[in-house]
């Protein structure tokens, strides 16, 4: 078999790009409105677009840190790397109680659950500590209502 020579190559990349670029072409026409200018679309699904929600506490970083130290600022540095460190343990939290939910064979997670993966997760006293001060908060909130 005789090989290709350049100029045979060259003629298939030719119509290959221009084949992509008619498709991209053809793309472009379908996303035009009738005036001519592009639709706005958030992305390429046909179902309606939402924004995800994204969990963030920075807005109680200020607060609590305001009642403890009035003249201390955080800077945005560290509101992120508080921010996503919050966010993993949460995530960590509500694994373990799920799965503690999964193995006592129920379908939903109580505060039981919740304590005692709070006591798992966190290393040595620092679980108990917390817990105590979590029903100390729920105590004083059911109380202010």
């Amino acid at each position: 078999m005789a090989e290709p020579t350049s100029s045979t190559s060259s003629v298939v990349e030719t119509t290959t790009s221009t084949f992509s670029v008619e498709r991209l072409c053809s793309e472009e026409l379908k996303k035009t409105d009738v005036t001519g200018k592009k639709k706005a679309r958030c992305c390429y699904h046909r179902h309606r677009c939402h924004r995800r929600y994204k969990a963030s506490f920075v807005i109680y970083y200020h607060r609590l840190l305001k009642k403890i130290h009035h003249e201390l600022r955080l800077s945005q540095k560290m509101i992120y790397i508080l921010d996503s460190f919050v966010n993993d343990i949460f995530k960590c939290i509500a694994s373990e109680a799920g799965c503690l939910a999964h193995k006592t064979n129920r379908s939903s997670i109580s505060s039981r659950d919740i304590q005692a993966a709070v006591c798992l997760l966190l290393p040595g006293n620092l679980g108990k500590l917390t817990v105590i001060q979590a029903t100390k908060a729920l105590f004083r909130f059911s109380q202010s209502e």
